[in-house]
């Protein structure tokens, strides 16, 4: 089979490789769609953990092709989506439910072989099923899952305003949840005009741009934010957050700012206004969530600005993802 093998250098490598084969607890999956996540682009420049050699690609679905022996949840030609992350359950974190922070956590494409391949086996464990059209909607569980976890993080409650930043596939995706979880206002802050239409296409209220619409930032400030959610993962717009959130508010951080960069921060302004500022990291206990809100078309992400790649074509695919031309960069197989 095909594959893109991650070497430990900056390009991954398209290789023939041998049909893995499947333990009695797994399931052999005929990849039909992998999407290209900024953790892959961190992964390629160094900046993010994987274990090479391996395959890369963590966002992705497929056809049950082969069962192991003891898998009787799942059978052959099944269509499922993929969780990537497995959990010890055995660690001090997974003991007490916060199996995201497991000390022995493992990622199917990121340490052990994933989606970027034409078949890839999968713990039965990690799968859930879906239809198997629109393909986009499975192959896009795996952020919606951590979207999940950010939108349970932020509280929202019905009648309050949110403010998104970054409108990228994952600050879409928190515009959907907020709206479902009851916001009354969703305002939306991006520099990118295309993307702040999307943003409206998608069920923003209003867009704004923060580099260039100053006084309507301003404004925003004074106008009673319930919650904030970070998604473009700067250190400007991380402090941008906490500036914009109302007294007694939530400010969530989603977007990965880099490990090494700071912001000047004022402990008395995090008193005096009685915040609440919270991470987002992985999706403990939502894939379930995101799949109930897919069956149920709920969510669906069918009519999204997909840049779709064939997997020969996946350097490509990631420069396309660099670029930003796409709100989501693809690998389809069929």
């Amino acid at each position: 089979m095909k594959a893109a093998l991650f070497d430990g250098s900056q390009k991954l490598k398209i290789i023939d490789k041998e049909k893995p084969a499947i333990d009695k607890g797994q399931v052999l999956l005929k990849v039909a769609a992998c999407g290209v996540c900024g953790t892959d682009i961190k992964i390629l420049d160094g900046q993010s953990h994987s274990n090479p050699p391996v395959v890369l690609g963590h966002e992705f679905c497929g056809e049950v092709v082969e069962t192991g022996a003891e898998v009787a949840e799942l059978a052959k030609g099944d269509f499922v989506s993929v969780d990537p992350n497995i959990y010890c359950g055995k660690c001090r974190f997974c003991r007490k439910g916060q199996i995201n922070l497991c000390e022995n956590l493992t990622a199917i494409g990121v340490d052990i072989d994933g989606g970027f391949a034409e078949c890839c086996a999968v713990p039965t464990g990690q799968c859930y099923t879906l239809s198997k059209k629109p393909i986009i909607n499975a192959a896009l569980m795996e952020p919606l899952s951590c979207a999940i976890y950010g939108i349970q993080k932020a509280d929202i409650e019905v009648g309050d305003r949110v403010v998104i930043i970054g409108a990228g596939m994952i600050g879409i995706m928190m515009i959907k949840l907020s709206q479902l979880a009851g916001a009354s206002q969703i305002n939306v802050l991006e520099i990118d005009e295309k993307r702040r239409q999307y943003a409206l296409d998608n069920g923003a209220d209003r867009a704004f741009d923060p580099a260039a619409e100053i006084h309507k930032i301003q404004k925003l400030k004074q106008e009673d934010c319930d919650a904030v959610i970070e998604c473009a993962g700067n250190t400007t717009t991380a402090k941008l957050s906490i500036d914009l959130v109302r007294p007694g508010g939530t400010v969530v951080f989603f977007g990965v700012v880099p490990n090494n960069e700071v912001i000047n921060l004022r402990p008395y302004q995090i008193y005096k206004k009685d915040l609440t500022l919270r991470g987002s990291f992985l999706n403990p206990f939502t894939f379930s969530t995101a799949s109930d809100l897919i069956n149920s078309g709920k969510i669906d992400f069918s009519s999204i600005d997909i840049a779709r790649y064939s997997l020969e074509n996946i350097q490509a695919a990631i420069a396309n993802h660099k670029g930003k031309n796409n709100l989501k960069t693809m690998i389809e197989f069929i």
